[in-house]
This record gives C-alpha cells, structure tokens and sequence, in this order.
C-alpha cells in the first residue's frame, strides 16, 4: 500500500547502499517461542537492534505483520520515548497511525519516521530527532500489541515481513537538516504454540510407580463441554482423523479401546467428565505395578471434547525408566 505519505518517507532514503542492518524480532514476554492454551490473548513486542555502530541510530522504520492464526488489530501507538519520536504528530506515520493498517487480517506499514527533515512550516511533523535508537548492543521495542490464540490446538507464527528503514548518518549535526541512509534488514518471528494439555512430569517409574497429573484448558470458549481422556501405547503419528477434520494425536492400540470403553478406571482418574465455567479440569494417570521389562516404554494421552466431537488436544507423553 503506497501512500503519499509513504513516498515521503521513501524521499528519505537516498539511494545509497545499506551501510548497516536493522534486525526485527518479534516475542512475547521476552521470549520468541511461547506456550499458550487456546483462545488466550497473547501480548508481543517488536524490538529492533542495528547490527554496527556505523550510525547515530534509527531514523525511520516501517514493517508488516501477519498472524496465520487469525486476523490482527492495529499495534498500539507509542506513548513514550523513543517512539513517540516516531509518530504522528512528532514524527511522521502511516495515515492510519503508527500502528498500521488494517488490511485483510494483516498489519501493514507499521511504524513511522522522525522529524529529520527539521519540520517548521506543517502541522506535522514537529519534534525534534533523538539520537542513538536501537544501536547495536542497546535493542529497543519498536512497536507493541496483542493476538488472540486460535481455538485450535496447533502451531502459529507471527511474522515480519516488507521492513523498510533508514538511519542518521554519522557526523550529522542536525544543520540544516538529517542527512540518512539506508539500512538493510533481517527478521525473526515469532512462534505460538496453542496447547490444551499439560503434565507435571514426564516420566514415572516402575520401581516406584507414581501419579502423573494432568492439566486439561480448552480455554473458555468451550466453558461446560464434555470431555473424554484417551491413551496410547502406540504413538501419535499418524494418529486418527475424524470425517469432520478433527484430528486425535493417538494411534490405535489396545490401551486406546480400553482407554475408550472404560473411562474413569485405573490407570486413569476422571478421565470422563466436563469441563468448568474456564473450559479447565485436571485428571491424572497412575501407574500400576508394572514388571521391570517395562521401563522404556512410552505413553501418550490426549482428550476428546463431545457432542460435538469437534477438538481433540495435543498429546503428552510419559515415559516409563526404571
């Protein structure tokens, strides 16, 4: 999406060779890969560091976003320096706002420019450049917001893509204007993983047996439903998939059918039952006496939501040691 506004920013950037790098890294919580259970809100940051301190820091930055999880909502427009610097009406944005535009599901041109033309005769922009933005070895948020976690269980990524950005020139004054130069750039995304079973450990032992709890969040959108807990001595590739898509992390094996025609027997507690007001309940596995030869085997559980049979979770593994 070129806009005038964008031209302008381009005009910035004379036509030279990149003479350092900015590279762009989306996380959450600080982390680039993250856990989260289905239908939750995930908070991310984009931070920015230039790889040399071949400049006196950033001077403009305009990104994409895209979420195959679903669509996304503007970033949030910064309130505090340095980015403020960046936006309207101090520095220079997308006319939707620093946080992009909405466009088909996806964020596009997010960020802006600073004042480095020295502004004094438009409304905008009007404020003064500030030096020494995500130099190398000083990393800074670029941007800021939130996606919400698909229903499904599944991995997804959030990812960066059409990153354009300048930065000020060394020596530069500020007399009578910033001179610029472009930067190159590099990506890292970032990877959420939607999960809707957990287990508090993952081995037992058949010198000792032992209990392995099990958390079930199916995250609130399934609030109430009845759930069945299934396993497998068998392994989870390829697993069954139902006639309406639905895909169940288990193969086939003798303990599935006893699993499936016995809920709520040992080796499994609370195996069939709802969900609460959260979509969230706990069952466990307890491991019976088991001969020594045993060890090594491994387990696999994973749940069934009911009427209707719509979403199976991700499978958790315990493995049987000595």
């Amino acid at each position: 999406m070129i806009t005038p506004r964008l031209l302008f920013l381009l005009c910035l950037c004379p036509a030279l060779s990149a003479a350092t790098d900015l590279t762009l890294t989306a996380k959450s919580g600080g982390q680039s890969s993250v856990v989260v259970t289905p239908g939750s809100t995930v908070s991310y940051s984009i931070v920015g560091e230039l790889s040399d301190s071949g400049s006196q820091g950033l001077a403009m930055v305009t990104f994409d976003l895209a979420f195959n999880g679903g669509p996304l909502a503007q970033a949030s427009a910064p309130s505090t320096d340095p980015m403020q610097h960046f936006a309207t009406p101090l520095g220079l944005s997308n006319p939707a706002g620093f946080g992009g535009t909405v466009s088909a599901g996806h964020l596009i041109q997010v960020g802006g420019a600073q004042n480095t033309i020295n502004n004094v005769f438009a409304a905008a922009p009007v404020g003064n450049v500030l030096l020494g933005v995500a130099q190398h070895g000083a990393p800074q948020v670029l941007a800021t917001g939130t996606v919400t976690a698909p229903a499904a269980v599944g991995t997804y990524t959030l990812s960066i893509s059409n990153v354009m950005a300048n930065v000020v020139r060394l020596g530069e004054t500020g007399s009578p204007f910033w001179a610029v130069d472009p930067a190159g750039s590099s990506n890292a995304n970032l990877t959420v993983q939607v999960s809707a079973l957990f287990a508090d450990v993952p081995t037992l032992s058949v010198a000792t047996t032992g209990t392995q709890h099990l958390t079930l969040d199916a995250g609130p959108g399934n609030a109430n439903r009845i759930f069945i807990l299934l396993g497998t001595m068998a392994g989870t590739t390829p697993g069954l998939t139902l006639p309406n898509g639905t895909h169940i992390p288990l193969n086939p094996s003798a303990y599935f059918s006893f699993t499936l025609a016995n809920p709520n027997v040992l080796p499994l507690t609370h195996s069939l039952g709802f969900l609460d007001a959260n979509g969230h309940t706990t069952s466990s596995f307890t491991l019976p006496h088991v001969p020594p030869v045993a060890a090594g085997l491994v387990l696999h559980h994973a749940y069934v939501l009911l009427q209707p049979v719509n979403f199976a979770s991700n499978a958790v593994e315990v493995t049987l040691v000595p």
